[in-house]
């Protein structure tokens, strides 16, 4: 199979399609984006969720747990799940949303208008999700169209757009929420700081949804974490101090949030899928509109985008 390229590449990318196998010896397939300059992306068709995005040193840019689970019902623990149309509902198993465990499609270029061709020095699939699921609570067999783009930039960047519409044909609006859960690998937990959400009013989810604000530094980690934090800047950088890595976290305006969570150790011992220790070696910031619903109505659409970029110091 032929990866989707922009016009004119000198290089060819390729798109590969293995399948990792499992216990059980069912199959997820596993989209391997490559690009010319030696990064690379892996994306589960199960839930379009990236878990693996390399630079081209080969070092792995996301984190993933040792414990994580590769096969419905459950989502993969690390990498960027794609939080929707709900986020944090402990009611039901799918807390964050049924996008993150159900198959998703290859979308074929050619039939594909969603998205504008990328520039030709870019590396690029798309997906769609359009299934209408009927057993989901508050979700009552709307129609929609879930789309997204995972693109590659000539300086190894990764990019995920999204575009959600509305094709309810009874005229209904329906009202969403959206969040891509990234998590990102850290030497120590400890040493590891997120800049740019100094004096922004944050939502703390362990204190009752009470909205509080940020303090006049970045944030550091010496406890559980669970907040999400309004109208934030367009970029938001995870800086790992003993690493000297930064990541770069580039939103739009369609995604005014950024979440900031780690289980700190009882809560990462709660967690079947995630290692009792782990919780030293990742940070799940993300870009969201969760706290600030979306609402579309027939035809209409939205797009979010976030980019990831890494820099060394």
């Amino acid at each position: 199979m032929v990866l989707q390229l922009a016009p004119n590449m000198q290089q060819p990318a390729v798109l590969q399609w293995p399948y990792r196998q499992y216990d059980d010896g069912d199959g997820v397939p596993h989209i391997t984006l490559l690009h010319p300059g030696g990064y690379t992306a892996e994306i589960m068709l199960y839930g379009a969720q990236v878990v693996s995005w390399t630079n081209e040193r080969e070092e792995e840019l996301l984190f993933i747990s040792t414990e994580a689970v590769y096969e419905p019902p459950h989502p993969a623990r690390g990498g960027i799940p794609i939080c929707f149309p709900k986020f944090y509902d402990n009611v039901n198993m799918e807390e964050n949303g049924f996008a993150r465990t159900r198959m998703w499609r290859l979308e074929d270029l050619m039939h594909d208008i969603a998205f504008p061709v990328p520039p030709r020095d870019h590396a690029f699939v798309d997906f769609i999700l359009d299934n209408m699921p009927d057993n989901f609570p508050n979700w009552p067999n709307h129609r929609f169209e879930l789309r997204l783009r995972v693109m590659l930039g000539p300086t190894g960047d990764l990019t995920m757009i999204s575009r959600v519409k509305n094709v309810n044909i009874d005229g209904n609006p329906f009202t969403f929420k959206f969040a891509y859960h990234t998590y990102f690998p850290v030497s120590d937990i400890r040493a590891t700081q997120v800049e740019g959400l100094e004096t922004v009013d944050f939502v703390d989810y362990l204190q009752m949804h009470e909205r509080f604000t940020e303090g006049p530094n970045p944030i550091t980690f010496d406890n559980e974490i669970d907040r999400v934090y309004l109208n934030t800047p367009d970029e938001i950088t995870v800086r790992d101090r003993e690493l000297r890595r930064t990541f770069t976290i580039h939103k739009d305006a369609n995604l005014p949030e950024i979440v900031v969570w780690n289980p700190w150790d009882l809560e990462a011992r709660r967690t079947a899928d995630l290692g009792d220790e782990e919780y030293k070696e990742m940070v799940c910031v993300e870009a969201a509109a969760v706290e600030s619903d979306v609402t579309l109505n027939p035809d209409q659409e939205w797009t979010g985008t976030q980019r990831l970029s890494v820099e060394y110091f």
